[in-house]
């Protein structure tokens, strides 16, 4: 069981958004639980209704997810939203999981919606759900309008489907609920208490970045490009330390790489830390290319960049030296340098468990060499304001 469940995550991050068939236009399947698991707690006057017996006149969103898929749960706090906005249609949500898993989740996370436990995928099959999130908009005809990511409902798409222009319902906020926000931007920043270990999620599209249980060190990696070798700190809790964040930029104010400088302004800001590069003489390794033909034989032919894990070996697709050489710091927790403008793209395949067999690995099948140099390295610092 416990296989099926990381098989089944790797699915739900690696699909996620991105439905292998479609049902739109067609009679939504019955929505038939024998248990549903309703919110635990009010929100601002507004509750969550009893699921009819009968939910047909009704319009619906459905969404498919399970408690450790974290763009599952990434996108829950959307969804609430949305549930506010549009308490004329019915959201309700469908999970895998047990009754009691669902229960202690809802301990831990607010959900604004029912939950409805389908242990057997009963419900699940009938949708032809393959991926996790998966949503449905079904018409008070009972007829699904829309599939797709949950991550691309938002209120214009709703309106949308409802065929009218529906003006801002006036919605009280708790205090917890309110965003800091501008002309330009909405920025949020929670730590994350769900209790999903290292099941995170993150995308970045154009205007609208969204991360999910992601610590501070992770971060670091993802928007500055700083490894966790070179980053200093008294501080080790900080940076393992999860958070959530999401950015909404303004399309007509802003730009995508504004989107992201803005976000590696505010994070800083909203943490009350400064990152602060600097350099110091130490020992590092040095990447020499010392046979070229060999490394030209693991040229990459994938249009898109691409890492794992495959039992104890790092795979990597389409990737420079450069990015491989971020991999052998974070994973071996060393410093490295890589001097050559070679930007070419290969494919990597590296023992993830033994330095000295990854050495070896790179000087015998990619003619790459690791020596020692002695230099002004650079590090970044994070002080606390």
């Amino acid at each position: 069981m416990k296989t099926m469940s990381l098989f089944v995550l790797f699915l739900c991050l690696g699909l996620a958004g991105f439905p292998q068939s479609t049902i739109v236009g067609k009679k939504a399947p019955a929505i038939e639980v024998e248990n549903w698991i309703y919110p635990k707690i009010q929100v601002a006057g507004w509750r969550t209704g009893v699921v009819p017996p009968n939910w047909r006149g009704r319009r619906v969103v459905l969404d498919f997810w399970f408690t450790q898929c974290a763009p599952c749960v990434a996108s829950i706090p959307e969804l609430n939203q949305l549930a506010k906005q549009f308490p004329e249609i019915l959201f309700l949500s469908i999970s895998f999981d047990s009754s009691d898993v669902i229960q202690r989740f809802l301990d831990k996370m607010i959900l604004y919606y029912p939950v409805g436990s389908d242990p057997q995928q009963k419900i699940i099959q009938a949708y032809g759900v393959t991926s996790f999130p998966e949503t449905f908009f079904i018409d008070e005809n009972g007829i699904i309008q829309w599939q797709g990511s949950p991550f691309q409902l938002n209120r214009m798409l709703i309106d949308q489907l409802l065929g009218k222009e529906q003006k801002m319902k006036k919605i009280q906020l708790n205090p917890a609920e309110k965003k800091s926000e501008n002309c330009a931007y909405k920025f949020t920043l929670q730590e994350n208490h769900s209790g999903m270990l290292q099941s995170s999620y993150y995308h970045a599209n154009p205007y609208d970045i969204q991360v999910f249980n992601k610590d501070m060190e992770d971060m670091l990696k993802v928007f500055y490009g700083i490894n966790k070798s070179r980053i200093l700190t008294k501080d080790s809790a900080l940076l393992k330390t999860t958070y959530d964040v999401t950015l909404k930029a303004d399309r007509e104010l802003t730009t995508h790489a504004n989107c992201i400088e803005i976000l590696k302004f505010l994070l800083p800001q909203q943490l009350k830390i400064e990152l602060r590069a600097y350099s110091k003489d130490t020992l590092a390794g040095r990447i020499q290319i010392k046979n070229i033909a060999m490394l030209n034989g693991h040229l990459s032919k994938s249009p898109h960049p691409g890492t794992s894990f495959q039992s104890d070996q790092w795979v990597g697709k389409g990737l420079t030296i450069d990015q491989m050489k971020d991999f052998l710091e974070d994973n071996y927790s060393i410093l490295l340098e890589f001097e050559t403008t070679d930007v070419r793209k290969f494919d990597f395949v590296i023992p993830a468990k033994d330095l000295n067999k990854a050495k070896a690995m790179l000087a015998e099948e990619y003619g790459l060499a690791i020596d020692s140099i002695h230099g002004k390295i650079k590090f970044w610092r994070i002080i606390k304001r």
